[in-house]
């Protein structure tokens, strides 16, 4: 999937991603003692994040590349 996406599209899903982590997180957080609410958006929130450390992983991996070819 990622290697259809330059790397600059690449680094804004990764922050795009993040910033969707950090709002999943913040409502979870929110959500407290209502597992029913938790329950409800928990598979959406997993797949965010795992998004966001697949993308942040292909990101790292170019950004080593380029550093070694420099």
């Amino acid at each position: 999937m990622y290697d259809l996406l330059t790397t600059r599209e690449l680094t804004v899903l990764q922050s795009m991603l993040y910033d969707g982590t950090k709002a999943a997180y913040r409502v979870a957080r929110l959500m407290g003692e209502d597992r029913d609410s938790f329950e409800r958006y928990r598979p959406v929130h997993t797949e965010t994040a795992h998004t966001f450390i697949e993308a942040g992983t292909e990101l790292v991996r170019r950004l080593d590349g380029i550093a070694k070819a420099a």
